[in-house]
């Protein structure tokens, strides 16, 4: 009997939440800080059950909305709102579909609310949650933290901080539980451990995620619309990947059940791009070998983030070994045919088939006959599989309308998303 494999839903929420932070040593780990700081809040405040979860969840991904290595820095380390205004309403448009998930987005919607006495207490006309305010104190102590200091010398300066915005900034109640629970130094130790992936694991009762299609493909879309929307000549690239890799993979005999783990690790295969700067991703010329170095690195991070959540062995290969050849000469492992399975070298050949079909800033959308063409090439000198290009070849039309209609239906909502941030994140054009 094949059983589909479980996780812990926190380890998925919080591998996610650090790859989004990856991006400059003063923005590591401020959602999984926040996230500790939100929910001894919501704790002390009488949170318990499902109510102190979605605290958790939505902390943990409360800046989900920021698109972008360089606007995240802005936001976290700069601390530049007002610019960033967008990012909430991005947040909970990305979550707000997502049974997991729907209750946290309406969180994160108002995760900025300002008390203002109680005048500013209403967000669209409904009330603001306590939840929200307890994040946005969460988000504020966090950020004043200097990480260049011991905390613990700055521990009473920041609780008289808050307190002297208590009723204007903030909400009264929350601040009254920060008092409380920053009395320790156990608090604050915790709150800016290197390890705080670790403390965090001890916090709630966390309940266990079955990896179906169900559940795991919608968390997996979310992140690949994060990753894709950074720059609008990557507007709709992981759709294309999915469809295209499950395409092949359907002629190649995979399970039902194999099936969904293969669109999964096609819209994860991308993920270690939250780390590349936008400026690199949208360079209209060729890449200096220093530029090119996060590239290089970018499976490396998808692995890794992957990896950590566990139980998900083939999804991380998948996803990850997108760039390996079967000669060795690929990265960031230099995995050799015998390393590579099946799955992974249909990733290979549908990520460079995408990428092939779509415009970049140094050069024009190939027809997909001609991306075939630099298939075959590929498969010639050892770089991806031929027996996966033939499949390819051997119904290239069939495979290619379903990336073409993924890639379409996808691009509505990265429309949406540009809407939001106010630039365009899907003009890419597709061949």
């Amino acid at each position: 009997m094949i059983v589909n494999p479980q996780v812990p839903l926190h380890r998925l929420i919080l591998s996610l939440s650090e790859a989004l932070d990856f991006v400059h040593p003063n923005v590591a780990d401020h959602q999984q800080r926040v996230a500790y700081i939100a929910t001894n809040l919501a704790r002390r405040l009488g949170f318990r059950g499902q109510d102190l979860l979605d605290v958790f969840h939505a902390a943990a991904l409360h800046d989900i909305g920021v698109i972008g290595a360089e606007n995240r820095i802005k936001l976290v380390h700069l601390g530049d709102l007002e610019k960033m205004h967008w990012h909430a309403e991005a947040g909970f448009n990305l979550l707000k579909t997502n049974p997991l998930f729907a209750r946290p987005a309406e969180i994160i919607r108002y995760h900025h609310a300002v008390w203002a006495n109680g005048t500013r207490a209403k967000g669209t006309g409904q009330d603001v949650p306590l939840a929200c305010h307890i994040i946005a104190l969460a988000d504020a102590v966090e950020r004043w933290i200097e990480r260049d200091k011991p905390v613990l010398r700055q521990a009473k300066p920041l609780v008289e901080k808050a307190v002297a915005l208590s009723g204007e900034q903030f909400h009264p109640e929350c601040v009254a539980a920060f008092r409380q629970v920053a009395g320790t130094e156990a608090f604050w130790l915790d709150a800016t451990s290197p390890r705080i992936y670790s403390v965090l694991l001890g916090q709630v009762d966390w309940p266990v995620l079955t990896i179906d299609e169900v559940t795991l493909n919608p968390i997996a879309e979310v992140f690949a619309r994060i990753v894709d929307a950074a720059s609008p000549w990557t507007a709709v690239h992981s759709a294309g990947v999915a469809a295209t890799a499950v395409a092949l993979a359907t002629r190649l005999n995979f399970s039902p059940r194999e099936l969904h783990l293969m669109r999964a690790a096609g819209y994860l295969h991308d993920l270690g791009k939250l780390t590349v700067p936008t400026r690199i991703l949208d360079k209209p010329d060729r890449l200096t070998e220093d530029e090119f170095v996060p590239i290089r690195a970018h499976t490396y991070y998808t692995f890794r983030i992957l990896d950590t959540i566990g139980g998900m062995p083939q999804i991380s290969e998948w996803a990850a070994f997108h760039h390996e050849r079967l000669d060795g000469k690929g990265y960031p492992f230099h995995h050799t045919a015998d390393d590579l399975t099946l799955g992974s070298r249909i990733m290979a050949v549908a990520d460079v088939f995408t990428a092939l079909t779509e415009d970049r800033p140094y050069r024009a959308a190939m027809s997909s006959q001609g991306s075939l063409d630099v298939l075959r090439s590929l498969a010639e000198k050892g770089g991806v599989d031929a027996e996966v290009v033939r499949t390819l070849a051997n119904d290239h039309d069939g495979i290619d309308t379903a990336r073409r209609g993924a890639q379409a239906t996808y691009a509505e909502g990265q429309h949406q998303l540009g809407r939001l941030m106010g630039r365009p994140t899907a003009q890419c054009a597709v061949a």
